[in-house]
């Protein structure tokens, strides 16, 4: 199949130059981020491209009790920016024991390459400092 034949090839004109009029400009995508809305004195809510994310609710005392999004209490805070960094920070327990389980296994395997890397440097410096 040659470009004309193809369904894009319409748009192609061998030898025809490029207007600057048709280039369309680069786009750039950006992870959205979390949105926290005042929903009420004191009650505040994050959510991601719509989604809920957790809550944070005003205690009598002046606290802040932050929720993750299953509306489960994640903690108690003496500020409302801890408390929001927690809702954005928390994980669910499934996914903290996925990553404990990980390291677990990860972290041998990083020594151990460290040392690998270590022990071919210094066998790497000592060859250059003592040639065959």
């Amino acid at each position: 199949m040659t470009i004309a034949e193809h369904p894009a090839g319409r748009l192609y004109t061998p030898g025809a130059a490029v207007s600057a009029d048709r280039v369309a400009p680069p786009v750039t995508i950006v992870p959205r981020a979390v949105t926290w809305s005042k929903v009420d004195t004191g009650f505040y809510v994050a959510s991601k491209a719509g989604e809920y994310v957790g809550s944070v609710d005003t205690t009598p005392d002046g606290h802040f009790v932050a929720f993750d999004a299953t509306s489960a209490p994640i903690g108690r805070y003496a500020d409302l920016p801890g408390a929001k960094a927690a809702v954005l920070s928390w994980k669910p327990e499934r996914a903290r024991m996925r990553d404990r389980r990980l390291g677990r296994i990860v972290h041998p395997i990083a020594v151990s390459a460290g040392l690998v890397a270590g022990v071919t440097a210094a066998f790497g410096a000592l060859l250059a400092t003592f040639p065959a």
